[in-house]
């Protein structure tokens, strides 16, 4: 939900405030260009359903990525990990409407980076993963023959809506779920 991703974008800049956010657009890499932007509803308004987070916070671009519109190209490392914020969304098919989840996730691979850049890595790592748990709450899931499963976290705009309008959850396999009040 947008709302909270914006959320999820101001906890991250409280604790990576060099931290900038590119866009995605759909189709073949070179197709379209990667922009820069100082905030997640900036990149996702100027892309699509997903936004990507260099780390080290404040590296420097790649020649495929440029500053947006009064951003500045920050002057640190190179990038060497990668976060990626995939959207959740109402979504329908055969079945109903449901809500899809969304995802955050990061990439690095250690032997590339060094000890040094694996430890920046993994701190920066563990403060985005921090803002994620302060803007959401854990969910409690129930499968459709009633095992419930914890583990999940869901924004306080995508738990109102869900609440509101009973629609399943599905994560990315497609099986329902209903969220546990």
């Amino acid at each position: 939900m947008p709302a909270d991703e914006v959320l999820l974008g101001k906890r991250i800049a409280e604790v990576l405030p060099a931290a900038g956010w590119h866009c995605s657009h759909p189709g073949p890499l070179g197709l379209h260009q990667v922009h820069l932007h100082a905030s997640i509803e900036s990149a996702l308004g100027c892309g699509s359903t997903q936004a990507f987070l260099g780390l080290p916070a404040g590296a420097s671009l790649p020649t495929t990525i440029v500053p947006a519109p009064g951003v500045s190209a920050p002057c640190g490392p190179p990038i060497a990990a990668v976060v990626q914020l995939l959207c959740s969304r109402l979504r329908t098919d055969e079945r109903g409407e449901f809500f899809e989840s969304g995802r955050l996730a990061v990439r690095w691979f250690e032997p590339e980076v060094g000890p040094e850049t694996h430890q920046t890595l993994t701190e920066q790592t563990r403060l985005v993963w921090t803002a994620l748990r302060t803007a959401t709450r854990p969910a409690a899931i129930e499968t459709a023959v009633g095992r419930r499963t914890t583990g999940t976290r869901i924004g306080p705009a995508a738990h109102d809506q869900v609440i509101r309008q009973q629609v399943p959850l599905a994560g990315p396999g497609g099986e329902r779920f209903r969220l546990v009040n």
